[in-house]
């Protein structure tokens, strides 16, 4: 099945938070893989999180201030604050949001993020799903 837009998990997929700041930290490869993504395949991209305490614009920032927020359309920020019932990951309701809000088909999407659960919460919501590799362990919640 063809994709038409791609929502990445935001920790342990794209980056992780630096302990004493709070900041995201983009792995080496985030920035050319999501330049990939955009200029090598022509597809639009977003964001598939579950932020705890953060608000969307705390999300958002965290990804400004990281350099990675220009590769995400506004509309495909999503949040279990976004989804009626604040279903987060890996509840097929947050994936299914995601797909409405951006406009897309939820089995013309593709999630990509490094924690096994959450790939087949996406799955269960009819959307494309790939595990990302991630450090041993990382494939599972803690």
């Amino acid at each position: 099945m063809a994709v038409d837009f791609v929502f990445f998990d935001i920790g342990g997929t794209l980056g992780e938070r630096n302990p004493a700041t709070g900041k995201l930290v983009p792995f080496p490869s985030t920035k050319r893989l999501l330049e990939s993504v955009r200029d090598d395949m022509g597809l639009k991209m977003g964001v598939i999180t579950t932020l705890g305490p953060l608000t969307d614009a705390e999300g958002r920032a965290l990804l400004d201030d990281a350099g990675l927020g220009g590769f995400f359309e506004a509309a495909g920020f999503v949040s279990e604050h976004d989804v009626p019932g604040g279903a987060g990951k890996p509840k097929p309701d947050i994936y299914a949001h995601a797909a409405a809000a951006v406009g897309v088909p939820v089995e013309r999407c593709l999630f990509v993020g490094e924690n096994l659960i959450e790939v087949l919460g996406a799955m269960a919501a009819g959307m494309q799903a790939v595990l990302k590799p991630s450090p041993p362990g990382r494939e599972l919640p803690s």
